[in-house]
Formats: C-alpha cells, sequence, structure tokens
C-alpha cells in the first residue's frame, strides 16, 4: 500500500487528504523506471530537497510509454500500465499543463515502491533508486 496527496476538488473539501494506493508488481517496476529518469532527468522543489516524493519532472504519456518501450516491454504492455497508473494517482491524472503542441503534460513525483515507510528522505530515496526492485 503506498499513500499519495490527492486534490481537495475530488472531495469537494479544502485542502489535500491522503489517499492509500495499492500497486501491482508491473506497476512498481513502471514507477522504479520513472523513479529513475525523475534523479536522471528530473527536478525538485528545493535545492536542497528534504523528502523524496519532492523530486519530480514533467512527461507526457507517450514520454512515460516510450521509456517502459526502451526497457523491453511491449508497446500493448507498457500503455496499459502507465494508463493504469495514470488512473489510480491522482497526481498524474489531475494536471491540466500541456505542450505547445498540445499534449496533456503531467508531473511525475518520485513514488517510493520500494518499502511501506512514509516521507522517505531525498538522500533515502535516491538510494532506493539505484538500488532496484527487490
Amino acid at each position: 500500500m503506498y499513500y499519495v496527496y490527492v486534490d481537495s476538488k475530488l472531495n469537494n473539501k479544502k485542502g489535500a487528504k491522503m489517499v492509500n494506493i495499492s500497486y501491482t508488481e508491473n506497476e512498481k517496476k513502471a514507477l522504479h523506471l520513472v523513479n529513475q529518469s525523475i534523479f536522471d532527468n528530473g527536478w525538485s522543489w528545493e535545492s536542497e530537497p528534504e523528502f523524496g516524493d519532492e523530486h519530480w519532472e514533467w512527461v507526457t504519456l507517450p514520454q512515460m510509454i516510450e521509456l517502459l518501450v526502451s526497457e523491453g516491454w511491449s508497446t500493448k504492455s507498457a500503455e496499459g500500465t502507465i494508463g493504469s497508473i495514470v488512473d489510480k494517482d491522482r497526481v498524474f491524472s489531475d494536471q491540466e499543463s500541456k505542450t505547445d503542441e498540445g499534449e496533456k503534460l503531467f508531473i511525475s513525483h518520485w513514488t517510493n515502491v520500494y518499502n511501506d515507510e512514509d516521507n522517505v528522505s531525498a538522500e533515502e530515496a535516491e538510494i532506493l533508486t539505484n538500488k532496484g526492485m527487490a
């Protein structure tokens, strides 16, 4: 079980709340690849972030699918897995930004798919990501 923040507009309440999300093993493997991409290409909210989920990058669905395909996934499997993650995780699905070409942009935050800890430090997040899936 993993927790993510969801925007209050989903619940007609002010503020954000934590929602429990379960990822399949396939989704965890995909999110690990996304996490690697975040550390390779992304940014953080602060110059010295305290927590792992402060690391992020802008991505499009085709970019996320291509990431998985480049790691040996079939296009169909990659599309289904990324689609499932976006459907579950409001951090992805609530974004409304678009590229210059009109393609929807998503914010991809580092996601702890490695253990059950909350508030993983930025340093530990990088260690876990580099270590990979067990």
